[in-house]
C-alpha cells in the first residue's frame, strides 16, 4: 500500500511540474525548485521528489548534477513524442494553436506514410486500415469511439509503411487525436472524421497507387488544418 502511495504522490508531483515546465513557468536554462522545496510544497517524501525529478529527466526536461540542482534543458531536448509531455503541452497551450502545431508535423510524415503503404500493398495491413475504417463509419452511427476508430485508421497506416521509425509516431497521433477530434469535428460540422476524405485515402492504398495516396493523405490534412486556422483568424484567439 505504502508503495502505491509513493507512486501516486510521485506521479501527481511529475505532473504538476511538467505542466508548469511546458507552461514557462521554469523556462529553458532556469533551475527547477529543489527537493527540499518539492518536499515541503507537496508534503511528500525525498523518495517521492527525488522519483518525481527522475520521471522530468527521463522526458529530457531537466538536467541534474550533485549539489547544484536540476536545471531545464532546451526545448531541442525535450521529448515532445511522449504522450506525458505531449499531455502537458496541451494543457498550457492555446488549443487551436496547439491543434495547428500537431497538423502541421503530421503533414510531414503521414503523406509519405501512406505513400509507403500503397508500395507494399501487403493484404493484411490493408484490412487493417479497412478495418479502422469501417469502425469509423460505424462511429458515425453512434455505434463506437469517433476517437479511436479515426486514430487507429491513422495508426494502421503508419503500420503499413513497413518503416520502423515510423512506429513512434503513432503516441503522437494518437494524442493528437484525442485532443483535436472534437474541435476539428465541431469545424466540419460531422460526429467523426471525414469518412469521403478517409475512404479516398483507403482506396488509393488498396489500388497501390503511391501517388493518388499520398496526395489523398495531403489533401485530408491540409482541409483541416485550412480550417482551424481560419477559425483562428475569425475569431482572433486559440
Amino acid at each position: 500500500m505504502a508503495g502505491n502511495q509513493t507512486s501516486s504522490v510521485t506521479d501527481e508531483i511529475a505532473n504538476i511540474l511538467g505542466r508548469e515546465i511546458l507552461g514557462g513557468l521554469f523556462p529553458p536554462g532556469s533551475t527547477l525548485i529543489g527537493e527540499e522545496e518539492i518536499c515541503a510544497r507537496f508534503g511528500a517524501s525525498r523518495s517521492a521528489a527525488r522519483e518525481a525529478v527522475k520521471i522530468l529527466w527521463a522526458k529530457g526536461l531537466l538536467v541534474t548534477r550533485p549539489r547544484r540542482g536540476s536545471r531545464i534543458r532546451p526545448l531541442k531536448d525535450w521529448n515532445f513524442l511522449d504522450p506525458s509531455v505531449l499531455g502537458w503541452l496541451r494543457a498550457s497551450a492555446t488549443p487551436r494553436h496547439f491543434i495547428i502545431e500537431l497538423l502541421e508535423v503530421r503533414l510531414g510524415f503521414e503523406c509519405e506514410a501512406a505513400a509507403l503503404a500503397a508500395g507494399r500493398n501487403k493484404a493484411d495491413e490493408i484490412a487493417a486500415i479497412r478495418e479502422a475504417f469501417e469502425a469509423m463509419r460505424a462511429a458515425s452511427s453512434g455505434q463506437g469511439d469517433p476517437v479511436l476508430s479515426d486514430a487507429a485508421f491513422h495508426e494502421a497506416v503508419l503500420a503499413a509503411a513497413g518503416n520502423r521509425f515510423f512506429l513512434p509516431l503513432s503516441a503522437l497521433i494518437h494524442t493528437a487525436l484525442q485532443y483535436s477530434v472534437p474541435t476539428t469535428n465541431a469545424l466540419f460540422g460531422h460526429p467523426v472524421g471525414d469518412l469521403d476524405a478517409h475512404g479516398k485515402v483507403l482506396r488509393a492504398i488498396e489500388a497501390g497507387d503511391s501517388a493518388r495516396a499520398r496526395k489523398a493523405m495531403h489533401d485530408m490534412l491540409s482541409e483541416v488544418l485550412a480550417r482551424v486556422r481560419t477559425a483562428v483568424e475569425l475569431t482572433g484567439s486559440g
